[in-house]
């Protein structure tokens, strides 16, 4: 599950992101962003749905069937 979550510049240096709100995984691993607001963060979490890909190096680009 994604989540919203804000990095300031310190937080988004250590991870090598611009700053700026960012969907993130569990284990707090940006996955898609930046995002002007924590709304507009909201709306591309809502948009992107669970079921699609990271983008992740090594990962299946096309979810398996149900």
């Amino acid at each position: 599950m994604l989540f919203p979550k804000e990095f300031d510049d310190q937080g988004a240096r250590a991870h090598g992101i611009q700053r700026g709100w960012w969907a993130v995984s569990s284990d707090d691993t940006p996955i898609s962003g930046p995002y002007p607001s924590r709304e507009a963060a909201l709306v591309g979490i809502a948009k992107r749905g669970e079921d699609q890909p990271s983008g992740r190096p090594g990962e299946d680009p096309v979810p398996p069937p149900e």
